[in-house]
């Protein structure tokens, strides 16, 4: 079996998100189950793909977008963290940044993933869009504050989340003008292997959950809570193409 969380892990953070999955181990063993520990982000496929459809996925995290355009009918969703951002139970929404001193409409848009719910589908609907002429895929969030920080690109979209715990420990954060939201989506998505029985997870996730205590949750992205959207909720949203 094989479990990951690795969409908010950094190696400031590691130690916390092991703490949770702890708590999460033991609440697990109570409801008959036992996991793995979980596999860091660098040891993961260069593809996630293969990770997340692999038929011994005990648990992971993934992504809106993925979710919906590829991963629906082929896992088994499990539920969604609340980061406290506000807003809808479980939702989450994107930080705008754009490049400080910046005149004029933003011509060069950075991006993390063309399949990044956060970095992609959020920023179609931003006015900003309509001047973009110039696309800058960057790989990861991180990048793409630091594109904008440098002056390679004018705005971004970063997950709300990364962004508060970038904000911490990311000098490239101060670089930057905060310039907006995006709309509240449904948040990350927390899958299994198609087949399992979500029920006896998501009690150990909620327990675990409301029982994890730590001295600054904001390490990890915000107080925590263990939700169950309807999934249809997620596949509400449109799929957007990949920019040109």
């Amino acid at each position: 079996m094989i479990a990951s969380l690795p969409m908010y892990w950094r190696a400031e953070n590691a130690d916390l998100w092991r703490g949770y999955w702890s708590v999460v181990q033991s609440c697990a063993q109570k409801e008959g189950l036992v996991l793995p520990d979980l596999t860091p982000p660098e040891d993961l496929p260069t593809d996630l793909y293969d990770h997340w459809l692999s038929p011994d996925l005990a648990l992971s995290m993934t992504c809106g977008l993925p979710f919906r355009s590829k991963l629906h009918g082929k896992v088994q969703y499990i539920g969604t963290l609340d980061f406290g951002l506000g807003g809808p139970a479980a939702n989450y929404h994107s930080q705008i940044i754009t490049c400080t001193g910046l005149s004029g409409q933003p011509r060069t848009l950075a991006y993390n993933s063309a399949d990044s719910q956060s970095g992609w589908a959020a920023a179609q609907d931003i006015p900003a869009l309509r001047s973009i002429t110039t696309y800058l895929e960057t790989g990861a969030h991180a990048a793409s504050l630091a594109a904008v920080a440098a002056g390679r690109a004018d705005i971004a979209c970063l997950d709300a989340v990364t962004w508060r715990i970038l904000q911490a420990v990311d000098p490239n954060a101060a670089q930057v003008t905060p310039a907006g939201t995006t709309r509240p989506t449904p948040g990350l998505p927390m899958i299994a292997a198609q087949g399992t029985d979500p029920e006896p997870l998501r009690r150990a996730l909620s327990a675990a959950t409301s029982a994890l205590k730590t001295a600054n949750p904001e390490q990890m992205g915000g107080h925590m809570t263990f939700c169950v959207l309807d999934v249809q909720a997620y596949l509400a949203e449109p799929i957007p193409a990949p920019p040109i």
